[in-house]
């Protein structure tokens, strides 16, 4: 096993190669390591912190997808930054956020995941703020996780798994009205507002676009 250190990026990260597989669940379920987010392929095992402004960014924007889906009551379940493994398309990792919204009932009972017999996250959030999470798809593809979005609070892009790999999408499928634009409007002003200002705010705006009961629209 051979170990390069990178510049520091996102928060502190080492890249480990030449990892086996048995080597690398053994780290992931280091109690002592329950911090830090792992990343798993091939071979390759990459360590990470992630940053102050990382987890700002992450948690405002499940906030946003909490609040739209609350408005529109569309269950969800959140799985956070759950580990997802699969040992024979030797992959695994941590996202920064992850929601079964298709799978919502089917898993709400789910206290632990296999995916073995679970289906992975409709939904997985990685943020960029130095580091490229570009270089993650591979790996949530081979998870078979359908939907990816990326995003630096300046802008959000959204990936769809289409015959085993990510195309790049203008909308959602599992959320597909929910409101980009207005989200990175809200996201774009988290250093000049309190979060929840601009989450009340959001509710607020949602709650408008959603056609009363009686409306034909």
């Amino acid at each position: 096993m051979t170990t390069t250190t990178t510049p520091r990026t996102d928060g502190d990260r080492f890249v480990l190669r030449d990892v086996s597989w048995e080597r690398y669940v053994a780290l992931r379920d280091d109690p002592s390591q329950m911090r830090v987010r792992m990343t798993y392929f091939h071979g390759v095992l990459e360590l990470m912190s992630p940053s102050g402004p990382h987890e700002r960014i992450n948690r405002l924007l499940e906030h946003f997808l909490f609040a739209w889906c609350e408005v529109q009551s569309i269950p969800v379940a959140s799985y956070g930054s759950t580990t997802y493994r699969h040992e024979m398309q030797e992959a695994g990792l941590e996202p920064d956020s992850c929601y079964y919204i298709e799978h919502e009932a089917e898993m709400r009972n789910r206290e632990e995941v296999d995916l073995r017999i679970d289906p992975p996250p409709d939904l997985a959030i990685e943020v960029d703020i130095r580091a490229k999470s570009v270089g993650r798809l591979p790996i949530y593809a081979a998870l078979g996780v359908p939907e990816v979005w990326r995003t630096n609070g300046e802008w959000l892009k959204l990936y769809l798994l289409v015959d085993g790999a990510y195309a790049e999408a203008d909308s959602s499928r599992v959320l597909p009205e929910f409101p980009l634009n207005s989200v990175l409007e809200r996201l774009a002003r988290r250093t000049e507002e309190d979060e929840i200002t601009l989450i009340r705010e959001f509710r607020t705006w949602a709650a408008a676009q959603k056609p009363s009961a009686g409306s034909d629209a």
